[in-house]
């Protein structure tokens, strides 16, 4: 295996590190506070012909993530362009790599685990967004949440740890959960239920059923994440917020003009 393939790094000492303020005063100190240092270093990492992923506590990835979500939440990202930038480059190539890579095998069960916690990141980042449509970050949910990525496949074997979600969590309250006790696919379970707790699955569903703007493409973007990971899913998952889908789509189908349809099998064909 070619050493290129490592998702570790040093990082400086915890007083040399900008931390992400917890609480800035303003939407616009949140913006300028945007740590563009940390996103020009990953883009070096990244790149470089042995690239590096920074998936250790304090590192540039966990970072920027951080102050994505911040951003997000108060719905000040898009006044952001390094923000936007880290969407579009940046994140999507980090997780290609870290879900991807042929070398998962080779890396150390501390990366592993620290890849599970900036996992749990990108998720809430994701669910901050459902409703802007954001194409990139739903593609990149199908990636994590592909239960054949090569980091799945290397950790399908693992236990729910739980970490992703509230202490409090009931098992009403669980949106996914092993099916088989001998491969229980735990963290990609645990991934699952912390997209739930932030809400995301009830913002999959008012999305779709709420008919505004709704496009084949956007559809599938939506629910084509849970597509791969459908056996995980609850019962209660699946008829709470899939059976409802199932009824709306033939409806926004249905009433689609055959003009409409055609510039519908037109976008889906871009996608």
């Amino acid at each position: 295996l070619e050493f290129r393939r490592v998702l570790f790094r040093s990082v400086a000492p915890p007083e040399q590190e900008v931390v992400a303020p917890t609480v800035p005063r303003s939407d616009q100190e949140a913006i300028d506070s945007f740590p563009t240092q940390k996103l020009t270093k990953l883009d070096e990492l990244i790149s470089n012909p042995r690239w590096v992923i920074p998936v250790l506590p304090g590192g540039e990835l966990e970072q920027l993530l951080e102050h994505s979500i911040d951003l997000c939440r108060r719905g000040v990202d898009t006044q952001s362009e390094p923000c936007q930038r880290f969407f579009r480059e940046g994140l999507t190539i980090s997780f290609t790599k870290i879900m991807t890579d042929e070398a998962v095998s080779s890396w150390r069960f501390d990366i592993h685990k620290c890849i599970l916690k900036n996992c749990g990141r990108m998720v809430e980042l994701v669910c901050t967004k459902i409703h802007e449509d954001w194409f990139p970050l739903l593609d990149l949910l199908a990636l994590v949440f592909n239960p054949n990525n090569k980091f799945h496949l290397y950790n399908s074997s693992r236990a729910c740890e739980n970490n992703l979600n509230p202490a409090s969590a009931t098992e009403e309250e669980q949106f996914a959960a092993p099916v088989d006790s001998r491969l229980p696919k735990g963290w990609l379970v645990d991934m699952i239920n912390a997209f739930g707790h932030h809400g995301g699955f009830q913002k999959v569903l008012d999305r779709i059923v709420s008919g505004r703007d709704l496009t084949v493409p956007l559809i599938f973007a939506l629910v084509r994440p849970f597509g791969m990971c459908y056996e995980l899913l609850t019962l209660r998952t699946a008829k709470t917020f899939f059976v409802p889908i199932i009824e709306a789509v033939p409806n926004f189908l249905e009433n689609l003009t055959d003009e409409e349809l055609k510039k519908e099998i037109g976008r889906a064909s871009c996608r």
